[in-house]
């Protein structure tokens, strides 16, 4: 039986931004005589420079996390996309760093001009940003836009080691990287109901958008549990009883309320693709179907998986 993890490779990603901020210090507080603004203390830091002018940074950080999580699930602190999509991913990765290459060299170009304008904004406090700035080449340090590919290999030539590794936890990743995501997935299903489905007798051709991602993310790591492609047969189902173009309402409305209620709930989810699959048993086989399963998908990794270092880039 194949291992599911050579179908996996994890992306972790390392982008660093300037916050901006330093810690405020009591005597910050007694400089004037008066209470800094909101704007410029809070929490007890204050701000350097305008964090309108961090934006594109977080922007860029936030579409490189956005697009790992469409694809793929959360793993420790990186994401396991499936290795099919790993060149896309990191093509599109490559593109975020340039952007972010850009948006720090607009930075540090216009560094002098942003730190007088927002002393400008704040007259008498002049001392207090002044106190605490950095020069452009330690700032220039704090921007960093990076990430690692590793592949997922079991052990390999040594019984006795993965006899062992088999009787513990190891086993159990495909497991747990399956029941990650049934509860990524859930949880954007929920999200989506909450926004955009409840209250409504009829949708748009946009609302098909989020359901097409979750397809495309379930279908992407299929392997990682059997019951997952009944589960995306069901939503091809639905997604092809709605209308093409126009308006969506009456019973495919209804058809698209169920599959997106379904997503909503992880175990209905794997009970659903459970169900399925022992139905296309039963039609192969012209008989009762087997006692249903007791426990989670057996498709277990031979051994406790080790992390080889595959690509390294940073910018």
């Amino acid at each position: 039986m194949r291992n599911a993890l050579h179908d996996v490779v994890v992306v972790s990603l390392d982008v660093r931004i300037w916050s901006g901020r330093k810690q405020l210090r009591p005597e910050d507080l007694t400089a004037s005589g008066r209470l800094p603004p909101k704007d410029l203390v809070s929490l007890g830091s204050k701000r350097l420079c305008d964090p309108r002018a961090l934006q594109p940074f977080r922007e860029v950080k936030r579409a490189a996390e956005a697009r790992c999580q469409g694809i793929g699930v959360r793993f420790a602190r990186a994401f396991a996309i499936p290795r099919t999509a790993a060149k896309a991913v990191l093509a599109e990765l490559n593109a975020l760093a340039e952007q972010f290459k850009q948006a720090r060299t607009v930075f540090l170009a216009t560094y002098d001009e942003e730190l007088a304008r927002w002393k400008a904004q704040h007259p008498g406090y002049e001392r207090l940003i002044e106190a605490e700035l950095l020069p452009k080449t330690a700032v220039l340090s704090k921007f960093v836009f990076g990430y690692e590919v590793f592949a997922i290999n079991g052990v390999d030539g040594d019984g006795e080691l993965a006899a062992l590794l088999e009787q513990g936890a190891a086993g159990n990743l495909v497991i747990g990287l399956a029941g990650t995501l049934y509860q990524e997935v859930a949880r954007d299903a929920r999200e989506f109901v909450r926004q955009s489905l409840t209250g409504r007798d009829e949708v748009t051709q946009k609302f098909l958008r989020p359901v097409r991602a979750i397809r495309q993310k379930l279908a992407g790591l299929a392997f990682l549990d059997p019951g997952i492609e009944p589960l995306v047969g069901s939503i091809d189902e639905a997604l092809a009883a709605v209308p093409k173009k126009g308006r969506i309402d009456g019973a495919s409305l209804s058809t698209l309320r169920g599959v997106v209620t379904l997503l909503t709930d992880p175990e209905r989810m794997r009970e659903h693709g459970r169900l399925l699959r022992e139905a296309s048993r039963q039609d192969a086989r012209g008989s009762a179907p087997d006692a249903p399963p007791t426990g989670e998908p057996t498709e277990l990794p031979l051994g406790a998986p080790i992390r080889t270092p595959r690509v390294r880039a940073f910018w």
